[in-house]
């Protein structure tokens, strides 16, 4: 009898719940399309005033800023909460990402990502949370990295045992090997693989290159002096511009090379340079001869012109132009969501055979700079010797980055071990007589370590063998090492993400809000693919407003009375 009742309360509330819900739905909707195009909480009336003009009823209520800013939290809350349920009853192993930053109100910020695989289906990576870090010692971080994962919903039990990565970049605070943030985790969950970002260790092997070869120092100070002389000064900019359009180049922004952005802005820096040459070399000698500027300046841009225009100068460039092209092909690679580490190790070492080839086969830059040197021409400017600059030796440059690329990706005794377990997946690696328990101690090391079902793993992988599809007893490993995050590229595009919500006209944003608007963009569905029904009925059960409840102000238009403008507007 109670069932029947409650069955009843329920068939009631849903019929109650279709009358009013339109209005509501609305609503919801409008606040939607705010966080996936970070517009401003104030849009929100606007939108829904836009709506009321074109006749559709969007209640009375709900309209206000501080409505939005709470339905977009009620959405991202329940979000979570249905995500983290699935992933916990699945049981499903997560890998963590973080990443540190600080937002434009100057608040040191954790960004927090899990890559972990839903329904079964390949790993994804998604936000979870954005965390205020009070302080930015190790100790902190990691009592309020645990807390945001509680919060969310993954208990201690769960983590110890779903846990089995936690990737950051390189900072001592979090690699520490005594009192590092992983050091810390890895005591209290020991199924951790910890794993430094792949795309920072990259990184960390161009700047050790750098330090190996001064000549490179000399390159980098020269392309530096380029972009401070065009990105400081607009007059600049817009001169090379016209020269650009007066020789049919396309015009191509200078920036930076080898700092402390990833290698692919490198590139892109130095493929500017090599493609408006031209423009370039006729902005420096017609700036040389410009008697409007003081002998000062003249003399700059004739020792720019110069040290341009030499062959010297010519095959650093084309040497770099080759290098920093594999290296960034590398770099976006590393980058892909989809990546795993067994393809990342494979193409890091085919991106170290490539650059060493470089040595006795040049590359394409290479080439046409040899063939410029021999004819003294380049693009049709001719080219002169610069005795003050200090070539970069090519062997010895190639050698160095090789080196510390092997030294760096390859060489770490850890991810030895675990990539050549899990390589054991790869076809491609078996012998050409492959016995039944070929792999047998690679699988069943790697259940060990990270809490799987070994019998049938070992069964799966067997049928494996003699067949070319995965069985679904060993789809669980699979999963697992796919689960392994190659780099914090995400945490990256997050912080990306976080400095086109938090704008200098945005900049009083709440890290709370600042995370739900940044969970919804990231993690959820288009506008026309989401129903908002199911969290307006959410929204309504815990005990909040509908969009036409009467109990309320209507909300006042912040529009200007300026009645001097009312004759204007009388008569459009």
């Amino acid at each position: 009898m109670h069932e029947k009742n409650s069955d009843n309360l329920t068939k009631q509330f849903e019929n109650i719940f279709l009358k009013i819900n339109k209005s509501t739905v609305t609503i919801f909707r409008t606040a939607y399309y705010i966080s996936k195009n970070n517009r401003p909480f104030s849009d929100h009336s606007k939108l829904l005033e836009l709506q009321n003009l074109n006749g559709i009823n969007t209640g009375i209520t709900l309209q206000s800023r501080f409505s939005c800013t709470q339905i977009i939290a009620h959405i991202s809350m329940k979000m979570k909460e249905k995500i983290v349920s699935n992933i916990v009853k699945s049981g499903s192993k997560i890998s963590v990402l973080i990443d540190e930053s600080t937002t434009l109100s100057t608040l040191s910020t954790m960004v927090v990502y899990i890559k972990t695989s839903i329904s079964s289906e390949d790993p994804i990576s998604i936000f979870l949370d954005l965390v205020e870090l009070n302080l930015q010692t190790a100790d902190n971080i990691v009592n309020q990295l645990i807390d945001c994962l509680h919060i969310s919903g993954f208990d201690d039990n769960f983590l110890k045992n779903n846990w089995i990565s936690f990737v950051s970049d390189g900072a001592s605070v979090l690699v520490g090997k005594k009192k590092g943030v992983a050091k810390q985790l890895k005591r209290k969950y020991p199924l951790i693989f910890s794993w430094h970002c792949l795309n920072h260790r990259l990184e960390l092997a161009v700047n050790d290159t750098m330090k190996d070869l001064n000549a490179i120092n000399h390159f980098k100070s020269f392309i530096d002096s380029l972009y401070v002389l065009y990105n400081n000064s607009p007059k600049n900019k817009n001169e090379i511009k016209e020269i650009c359009s007066e020789l049919d180049i396309i015009f191509l922004k200078i920036g930076r090379v080898l700092d402390i952005r990833w290698v692919a802005s490198s590139w892109r820096a130095v493929q500017a340079v090599w493609r408006t040459f031209p423009a370039l070399c006729k902005h420096f000698l017609s700036s040389s001869t410009d008697t409007t500027k003081d002998s000062k300046s003249r003399s700059k841009y004739l020792g720019l012109y110069n040290k341009l225009c030499s062959p010297e100068f010519l095959l650093d460039l084309s040497l770099m132009c080759d290098v920093l092209s594999e290296l960034s092909t590398l770099s976006l690679h590393l980058q892909k969501q989809t990546i795993t580490l067994l393809e990342a190790d494979s193409s890091i070492k085919r991106t170290i055979r490539v650059i060493e080839s470089f040595k006795n086969n040049s590359g394409d830059h290479m080439r046409t700079a040899d063939i410029a040197k021999r004819d003294m021409t380049f693009k049709n400017i001719k080219l002169s010797h610069f005795s003050k600059i200090v070539p970069i030796n090519k062997n010895q440059f190639i050698t160095s980055i090789c080196n510390n690329l092997k030294e760096r990706l390859l060489e770490n005794e850890d991810d030895f071990y675990l990539i050549q377990d899990i390589s054991i997946i790869d076809k491609t690696t078996w012998p050409s007589n492959v016995d039944i328990r070929y792999g047998e101690k690679e699988i069943k090391r790697l259940c060990q370590r990270f809490m799987l079902n070994k019998d049938n793993a070992i069964n799966g992988f067997r049928v494996y063998l003699d067949s070319n599809g995965l069985q679904n007893t060993i789809v669980e490993l699979v999963n697992c090492i796919k689960t392994f995050p190659c780099s914090t590229a995400d945490c990256e595009r997050g912080f990306s993400l976080l400095n086109l919500i938090c704008t200098d006209l945005r900049n009083k944003l709440t890290v709370s809000n600042i995370a739900n608007l940044m969970f919804l963009n990231i993690n959820g569905p288009p506008l026309n693919q989401w129903n908002p029904e199911e969290y307006v009925k959410s929204w309504l059960i815990s005990q909040h407003r509908d969009a036409d409840d009467t109990r309320t102000k209507i909300l006042k238009t912040d529009e200007p009375n300026i009645e001097y403008k009312k004759s204007l507007w009388n008569i459009l």
